[in-house]
C-alpha cells in the first residue's frame, strides 16, 4: 500500500490489460477521438481536454457525468474530448496510459497531464486556470484580495515589486503551473519587494529583500512553504504531501458534517504537533467525500480519530516493509494528548492495527487474482476472457 495506491481520489483502474472493446455513449458536447482523428483535433482546437477511459472501469464511469457537465460549462471556450483506450491502443501507448481515467490538456498543442479534481467544478476551475496566462496581474489590491478569497487547497503565490520581480515570477509561474496560482502586483515603492505564500487557514509566509531577485532562492522558498504544517489533503495536492511522507503521515478524521469547522478550531493544536514531529505531514480530509478511504484504508468508524501511518510513501521502490498503521479516538484533542500518543507509538508501546494490515493483504491478493484472470495485451490486440469486461482495480 505504498505510494499513490492508498489514496482513493487518485485511484484508477489499473492497466493490467487492454481488455473488452466497448463503446461509451457519446455526449453531444464531447468529441470521441480515435488514432486517426486525434492529431487533427489537437491542431484544430487551441484548447482541448482529453479523457482516456476504459468502459469497464468504475472510476471512469463515475467521472463521466462530471466530465459531461464540465463540457457544458466550457462549451465555446474549451473543447472536451474522450478516447476509449481499450480500442485506441496506439494513443494509449503514445501517452503511456497506465491507469484509467487519465486526462491530458492541450494548450495550442502543448500537452500537460491533468492534475485537478474529479468533479465538474474542479475540472472547470483547473482548465480555466491553465488556459489563461500563468501569471495573473490584478489591476488593484481590491481585485487581488477578491481573488485570494477564492483560494481552496492549493496555495496562492503573490509577488509585489518592480519589473525584475515580475519577470522572474512570470518564468516560475510558467514552469510550475500545477503548484498553485501565481499573482503579481506592481509596487516600486519602499519597502523592497516581497513574495508571499497564502496557504492553509489564511496563513501567510513571506520572503523579503534581495532574495526575491534570486530565482533559485525564490523557488526553494515556494517549494518549502507551499504546504501548511497542518492542511487539507485532496486530489489537487496529494502528490506534494507524498513527496514529504518519506517516514509516514498523520491523518486526522473529523466528523463528516463538520470536518472543516473542527479542523479550523484545532489548527493550533495540530500545527504544534507538526512542529514536534516534522517527519510526519499532518493532514485532514473531507471524510464524507472520501468515505471509502476513511473507512477501509484508515479504519475510521468513529470521529474524531487520529491515524498514524509509518512507512515510506515517497519512494514506491524503497526496500522497506509496508507502512504500519496505528489509530486512536481521543475523547478530547489536546496537544499533550496527541504528542504523548505519538511518542508512545514511536516507543513501541502501541499495538499496530492488525485488521488494517489484514485488509491490505486481502486487497493485494484480490489484485493478484484479477491479474491472473486477464490476458495481457499482445501485438496490438485487445482481448478478454470469454468476452467479459473487467472491473476496476487499484493502480
Amino acid at each position: 500500500m505504498r505510494g499513490a495506491s492508498w489514496w482513493p481520489s487518485v485511484a484508477v483502474c489499473g492497466l493490467v490489460a487492454l481488455l473488452a472493446p466497448g463503446q461509451a455513449a457519446r455526449a453531444g458536447d464531447i468529441l470521441e477521438l480515435t488514432d486517426a482523428t486525434f492529431e487533427s483535433a489537437v491542431e484544430f482546437h487551441p484548447l482541448l481536454l482529453v479523457l482516456f477511459y476504459a468502459p469497464w472501469c468504475g472510476h471512469s464511469q463515475r467521472l463521466k457525468p462530471e466530465f459531461e457537465k464540465a463540457a457544458e460549462v466550457l462549451k465555446g471556450k474549451v473543447r472536451l474530448a474522450q478516447v476509449d483506450a481499450t480500442t485506441q491502443v496506439g494513443l494509449a501507448e503514445q501517452f503511456r496510459i497506465e491507469g484509467y481515467p487519465t486526462m491530458y490538456f492541450f494548450n495550442n498543442g502543448a500537452e500537460e497531464e491533468y492534475s485537478g479534481g474529479r468533479t465538474s467544478s474542479t475540472i472547470v476551475s483547473w482548465v480555466k486556470e491553465h488556459s489563461g496566462p500563468a501569471l495573473v496581474t490584478p489591476s488593484s489590491d481590491y481585485d487581488l484580495n477578491a481573488a485570494l478569497k477564492g483560494r481552496q487547497s492549493l496555495p496562492f503565490f503573490v509577488a509585489r515589486g518592480g519589473p525584475p520581480v515580475q519577470e522572474l515570477f512570470g518564468r516560475l509561474a510558467e514552469e510550475h503551473r500545477t503548484m498553485g496560482t501565481f499573482f503579481f502586483r506592481q509596487d516600486d515603492s519602499n519597502p523592497p519587494a516581497v513574495i508571499q505564500v497564502h496557504r492553509g487557514f489564511n496563513e501567510i509566509v513571506e520572503l523579503k529583500g534581495p532574495d526575491t531577485l534570486d530565482e533559485e532562492k525564490v523557488m526553494a522558498f515556494l517549494e518549502a512553504e507551499r504546504l501548511p504544517p497542518f492542511g487539507e489533503i485532496n486530489e489537487e495536492n496529494y502528490a506534494g504531501y507524498l513527496g514529504r511522507a518519506g517516514h509516514g503521515m498523520l491523518w486526522i478524521c473529523f466528523p463528516p458534517v463538520s470536518f472543516l469547522e473542527e479542523a479550523e478550531q484545532k489548527q493550533g493544536v495540530f500545527q504544534r504537533v507538526a512542529a514536534s514531529f516534522p517527519q510526519f505531514p499532518v493532514v485532514y480530509l473531507d471524510t464524507k467525500l472520501y468515505e471509502e478511504h476513511v473507512k477501509e484504508d484508515l479504519g475510521c468508524d468513529d470521529f474524531p480519530t487520529l491515524v498514524l501511518q509509518i512507512g515510506n510513501f515517497t519512494d514506491e521502490q524503497a526496500p522497506e516493509p509496508e507502512p504500519k498503521t496505528y489509530k486512536v479516538a481521543p475523547g478530547d484533542i489536546t496537544e499533550d494528548a496527541v504528542v504523548g500518543w505519538i511518542n508512545s507509538v514511536l516507543a513501541g508501546e502501541v499495538k499496530q492495527e492488525e485488521g488494517l494490515a489484514a485488509l491490505d493483504a486481502d486487497d493485494a491478493e484480490a489484485e493478484e487474482e484479477e491479474e491472473e484472470g486477464a490476458l495481457m495485451h499482445s501485438h496490438g490486440k485487445d482481448v478478454g476472457i470469454n468476452g467479459e469486461s473487467r472491473g476496476p482495480i487499484s493502480s
